[in-house]
């Protein structure tokens, strides 16, 4: 046995018959664009140079693959955010590519369904400024810390309830 051993294993998505949620932040982190429009532009810009792409064909979403934490220090931009370590990602069999739901819209393949994040990183860049994507003007605050910001947003609010309902006394009707 070689120094190979000491490798992670390669990733292949679930096998089966339907999309099946896969947790992000171990073998790669999901970089999610909401806008179809905007999707498309980033597409049209990679080219080839695209990895694999998920888009699931009721919503329009769509997602790139990307090694696990090359998103997180990358500016905030409108309609993107990164999915990794505590969040999932529904993947769909390796035959799966076409929707309703979620499927291959560029094939997974074992050797490339990375893609680059600075090339992806700068696609996105380029499609929000010529989409106009509201927000584009780059507020200079990393994704990640924006993502945590909405996240700490969410759990006060949901803090101060139960803090209320503990108080007065509230109770559920369930």
């Amino acid at each position: 046995m070689t120094g190979d051993a000491a490798l992670p294993a390669e990733w292949m998505p679930p096998h089966g018959e339907m999309a099946t949620p896969v947790a992000a932040g171990v073998h790669w982190d999901g970089v999610r664009v909401g806008d179809p429009t905007l999707a498309l532009a980033v597409l049209a810009h990679l080219g080839r140079n695209t990895g694999a792409v998920i888009q699931d064909g009721r919503t329009g979403v769509s997602y790139w693959l990307v090694r696990p934490r090359a998103a997180d220090a990358w500016p905030a931009m409108p309609a993107v955010s990164v999915l990794a370590r505590g969040d999932f990602l529904a993947i769909p069999p390796v035959w799966l590519t076409h929707g309703p739901g979620p499927h291959w819209r560029v094939p997974y393949l074992a050797d490339s369904y990375l893609t680059p994040p600075d090339l992806l990183r700068g696609a996105l860049r380029a499609a929000v400024e010529r989409t106009g994507a509201p927000g584009a003007g780059g507020a200079g605050t990393d994704l990640a810390s924006v993502q945590r910001a909405r996240r700490d947003a969410a759990l006060r609010t949901r803090l101060r309830e139960i803090n209320h309902r503990s108080t007065t006394r509230e109770v559920r009707p369930w």
